[in-house]
């Protein structure tokens, strides 16, 4: 960084000043050494003559100028960009269904995929960005040299990777300059968008507005038959393929152009190519749009400041100097020494300021590596091999800047791999495209072919413990699953014995009796009830004894989902804490339950303890419920959604009024506990909070898509 005025003359490294100090003791030593031969050709006898005192006097200057050359001075500063040379260029690709037509071999979203990648091949300074847009746009990749990342994020690009149906241009633009595209680069910026057409909702005068407001320079490419309609083929999970439906009638899609006709109208200088069902090459054909115009700006805030390099205008004079005290000996000057050394002075090479700028860069770089700073590393390394700099490098040195690239990135790897293997395995295939990049820019890179072998082998073991995990994962959601059904078998078990002890039981309330009237004659128990007590205590023992196994494999459980703890603090709870502290309240209930059941005179009391361990199964089950939706909320309510004939049914309120009624069996007690919850049943719960939910997707979706009538 430079220190000093925005213009005029400046040292860029302050520091190295203070080395002027050491010009003191230098004089003081040189001094002392001359003495000290004086004294010792006195002592010889003398008749020998030592050195001019000026001699010294070019030493201690040549130090000095050396010191000030060291310092970096500098002159004229600029701005100066980080990118020279090379246009902005971003790619919109449009996402929706339509694009799955397969006028275009193998479809067109696949022919402009590889449109994408012709394009790449041909870019040497540009830095291309990529959003993918259908009813809304998504950025997947920023403006970057990195064309090995861009292609990554092509190959990511799908139907789904938009929020919503539909063809919006206007979200793709708005997105794009907005977001993307630099204010200071305008100018060098281009937008490619690769569409079939079927705009919904766009509007074409505003989307003009805004390109040429930025100085946009647009280039559309149509695909598509204009002519004969197509299907659209959608495979479902098991690998069946259908074609779209609309209103029970298959949808054909063909290239609609009109719109993006009038927009190349109404935008100066951009150009429309319907390429239809043709072959094409994007590269050639951006090529020769981008003839004629303009290929460097600023990048704002990015560009550095660059000052003239004066250093040469005291190295050469310290040499001279240097030279001149070495043939100035006792009896004056030796010009023929004197003129040999100007020749070898005057045949020495020329140093690029440029050269410079990237070998310091790529020192830094180094830097950060052996400082474990592998992220910054990696980023500085990757805007070195891929900028304007890189032209000041050799083959060989791009060879290892790209090596080094890779070496950081698979550092990141192996930081990650505790914590996500999926993270761990997305760095792996960035440093796999590092190395391979290193050993085309050099085939004597042969620590790149080793390192690539190295990099496959633990992707592989990435891949596996990936899916060691996802078959983990399955394993445990199968378990919790019979876990849920256990529960459910249960609570039913539950629920009927306490139905059974109801029915065989007589009506204990009595009619208010006027006052003054006779007590009422006692309740007399069923005759049957000695016979049954038993066969009650029986069976609820038998559910508390499944109700402990089912806490026992709860607890089992509970071990394996419990999350690592974070170093330096608490332990978080598991999934199934709150779970398994309820199913001791069951225990508890169903316990109490148990010891009641055996006298008639306590039934009621052990139909409200009954009626406790009912609804605190179904808490539990309302708990995991709710865990397990909240995991595959993103699946499995969009599949909800996309269902046209899922209506929400009124019948809810209907069984929730009908399942409040009360028995009256805590009235006949004398030990009156708190009235309990409403007895909603945990169906009954989930079936509510999806109502709930489907509810507010509704909203969302009408409110991002309320003019989209065509969501393919």
């Amino acid at each position: 960084v430079a220190c000093g005025a925005m213009s005029g003359f400046v040292f860029q490294w302050v520091e190295a000043l203070l080395f002027l100090l050491l010009a003191i003791p230098l004089a003081w030593l040189l001094r002392l050494a001359r003495r000290r031969r004086t004294e010792l050709i006195e002592v010889m006898g003398g008749g020998m003559a030592t050195h001019r005192r000026l001699r010294d006097l070019l030493r201690v200057s040549a130090f000095v100028l050396l010191v000030l050359a060291l310092a970096r001075p500098g002159y004229a500063p600029r701005q100066e960009s980080l990118s020279q040379t090379g246009r902005d260029v971003v790619f919109a690709l449009d996402v929706s269904q339509s694009m799955l037509a397969v006028d275009v071999a193998p479809s067109r979203l696949e022919t402009a995929k590889q449109a994408i990648r012709d394009a790449l091949r041909t870019f040497k300074n540009e830095r291309v960005g990529l959003v993918v847009y259908a009813g809304s746009a998504t950025i997947l990749c920023p403006l970057t040299y990195d064309y090995d990342f861009v292609r990554y994020m092509l190959e990511q690009a799908h139907t789904r990777s938009a929020d919503f149906g539909g063809t919006t241009v206007q979200s793709a633009v708005e997105k794009i300059v907005g977001q993307v595209f630099v204010s200071v680069r305008e100018g060098v910026q281009d937008l490619i968008i690769l569409t079939d057409g079927g705009d919904n909702g766009s509007q074409v005068p505003v989307v003009a507005e805004q390109l040429m407001k930025d100085e946009v320079d647009l280039l559309l490419l149509g695909i598509g038959d204009p002519d004969t309609g197509s299907p659209i083929p959608v495979v479902d999970s098991e690998g069946v393929t259908t074609y779209l439906r609309s209103q029970d009638t298959v949808v054909y899609t063909q290239l609609e152009d009109a719109s993006l006709r009038d927009l190349a109208t109404l935008v100066p200088g951009a150009e429309y190519i319907p390429v239809g069902v043709r072959p094409f090459d994007l590269g050639q054909i951006y090529a020769d749009y981008v003839v004629g115009r303009d290929v460097s700006a600023p990048v704002g805030d990015t560009g550095i400041l660059v000052y003239q390099e004066a250093a040469l205008f005291f190295i050469f004079p310290a040499l001279l100097l240097l030279v001149l005290s070495e043939c100035w000996g006792a009896n004056g000057l030796q010009l023929g020494r004197a003129m040999m050394c100007f020749f070898v002075m005057g045949s020495l090479p020329e140093v690029d300021a440029m050269d410079i700028c990237a070998h310091n860069e790529l020192a830094t770089a180094s830097q950060l590596y052996a400082q474990a700073e592998y992220s910054e590393a990696a980023l500085m390394f990757a805007d070195l091999a891929g900028g304007a700099k890189s032209s000041a490098l050799t083959p060989s040195e791009i060879a290892t800047v790209r090596f080094n690239q890779g070496l950081s990135l698979i550092k990141l790897s192996e930081a990650e791999s505790d914590a996500s293997a999926i993270s761990s395995l997305n760095y792996a295939r960035q440093a796999q495209a590092a190395f391979l990049a290193a050993s085309r820019a050099s085939s004597q890179m042969q620590r790149a072919a080793l390192r690539l072998e190295a990099t496959d082998r633990w992707m592989a073991d990435l891949q596996q413990r990936i899916d060691e995990e996802a078959e983990a994962d399955e394993a445990l959601e199968a378990e919790l699953q019979v876990l849920v059904e256990r529960l459910q078998a249960l609570l039913e078990a539950q629920q009927k014995l306490r139905q059974s002890v109801n029915d065989l039981d007589v009506d204990r309330r009595r009619p208010k009796r006027p006052r003054g009237s006779p007590p009422p004659e006692p309740i007399v128990p069923p005759e049957d009830a000695a016979t049954n007590a038993p066969i009650f205590v029986s069976k609820q023992q038998l559910l508390k004894k499944d109700s402990l196994s089912i806490e026992v494999t709860m607890k089992g459980l509970d071990a394996k989902l419990a999350p690592s703890p974070m170093e330096n603090s608490p332990a978080p709870n598991s999934l199934l804490a709150e779970p398994l502290k309820l199913m001791t309240e069951v225990l508890l209930s169903m316990q109490m339950a148990l010891e009641r059941l055996s006298a008639w005179e306590s039934w009621p009391a052990a139909r409200s303890e009954q009626q406790v361990a009912e609804q605190t199964i179904e808490a539990i089950l309302a708990l995991l419920s709710n865990s397990s939706s909240d995991e595959s909320e993103g699946d499995e309510y969009d599949e909800m959604y996309e269902d046209e004939d899922y209506e929400y049914s009124d019948e809810m309120t209907e069984d929730m009024s009908s399942s409040m009624s009360m028995e009256g069996d805590f009235a006949a007690v004398s030990d009156m506990q708190s009235l309990p919850l409403p007895n909603y049943s945990a169906e009954d719960i989930l079936m509510e909070e999806q109502g709930n939910l489907q509810f507010r997707q509704q909203q969302r979706a009408a409110a991002n898509a309320a003019k989209v009538e065509k969501d393919y």
